[in-house]
């Protein structure tokens, strides 16, 4: 019996496609293919341009069971779930990318559940907690989502008890409530063991002390159990934790790691100071977001913790949870590595032996 002749399928194009293409991250994209106001028009413009000229279509199968999942029944509206800004401008924690894509995240998915997303500035002028305690109570708005906040062991003087809260991301102090967050340890893991298949022997850990503070540690902790894990593989650098201002330059220098972890930002700050990366040193992100461009490193899901913020919360709705919960729980979830073009294979490198 002859073989049927199978004719070649042509690849269908992906948004990572898109975000190669046009060296954007693939959740910039995915939030341009959605006409996202969290991004410039320009940007927008610019990756929707590139996706039609590629003939970039949506998966078929998964447009499918999105229109039956969300489209084909229309929850009805549910409650409004505040949104809390505790920054000093209304507008500085837009700056963030990681922080924009909680919030996208948390609307989109409050959306599909028939839910609105509505911020509250703590910081408006004439606004105490305890008058914006007395508008949720007049408006019946029980659902709390606390916005990252803009430095660790922060303290909000908001009565919780009263409400359904989560906070997608560490920050607040005391930690009391359910938490829905990136895991940390996990990510600097992942990054360390990437790093280790391409033959990186000196990774060096460098960034602020408060960001470290602020997901409790988790930084250090992955960080300093990686290299405990493989001390055949991996040369001992301490991590070096500083105001933002330090001179990373002087670190360099002083401990010659051939990989710096650290965030977006701090490629910059070495390309001003003349390395060349990846030529003479590499570089990783530890959080990507959409402002990461190509760098490598490790991608969040930070979209993702926002409607699972909101699944938690929409959850707590339900049950009437609403009080400062007895136990506690984080919810963490897991990063990819991103390859992106400032890390490269290293040759000629032996294990360094202790």
């Amino acid at each position: 019996m002859a073989t049927p002749e199978v004719t070649p399928t042509r690849k269908r194009i992906t948004m990572r496609d898109v975000a190669k293409a046009t060296g954007m991250h693939y959740t910039t994209v995915g939030l341009a293919l959605r006409d996202s106001p969290a991004l410039r028009a320009e940007t927008r413009k610019k990756i929707q341009d590139a996706a039609a000229r590629l003939g970039y279509v949506p998966d078929p199968l998964l447009f499918a069971l999105n229109a039956y999942r969300i489209g084909t029944h229309t929850p009805k509206f549910q409650a409004v779930i505040a949104w809390i800004n505790n920054w000093p401008k209304p507008d500085d924690w837009r700056r963030n990318g990681t922080f924009r894509q909680f919030y996208e995240g948390a609307n989109t998915r409050a959306r599909q559940l028939g839910y609105l997303v509505e911020e509250f500035w703590l910081h408006q002028p004439g606004m105490t907690p305890k008058k914006l305690e007395a508008i949720f109570k007049a408006r019946n708005i029980q659902a709390l989502l606390m916005g990252p906040q803009p430095h660790a062991h922060t303290h909000v003087e908001i009565d919780f008890a009263k409400f359904s809260a989560v906070a997608p991301g560490y920050g607040m102090k005391p930690a009391i409530l359910n938490v829905v967050t990136n895991n940390q340890f996990q990510s600097m893991n992942l990054a360390v063991t990437e790093l280790m298949k391409l033959g990186y022997r000196r990774p060096g850990l460098w960034m602020e002390t408060d960001w470290d503070e602020s997901v409790n540690n988790a930084w250090v902790g992955g960080y300093l159990t990686a290299l405990w894990k493989h001390p055949k593989q991996l040369e001992f650098i301490p991590p070096d934790l500083r105001s933002p201002d330090a001179d990373i330059g002087q670190w360099v220098k002083e401990q010659r790691p051939d990989v710096v972890i650290s965030f977006n930002h701090v490629a910059k700050r070495l390309e001003a100071l003349g390395h060349k990366i990846p030529r003479e040193i590499g570089f990783v992100s530890l959080d990507l977001n959409e402002d990461g461009g190509c760098l490598s490193g490790i991608d969040q899901n930070s979209f993702h913790i926002g409607q699972k913020a909101v699944d938690v919360l929409v959850a707590m709705v339900v049950r009437g949870e609403r009080c400062i919960p007895e136990i506690p729980t984080r919810t963490l979830v897991e990063s990819v590595w991103v390859p992106g073009k400032t890390v490269r294979k290293q040759t000629g490198r032996a294990p360094v032996g202790r």
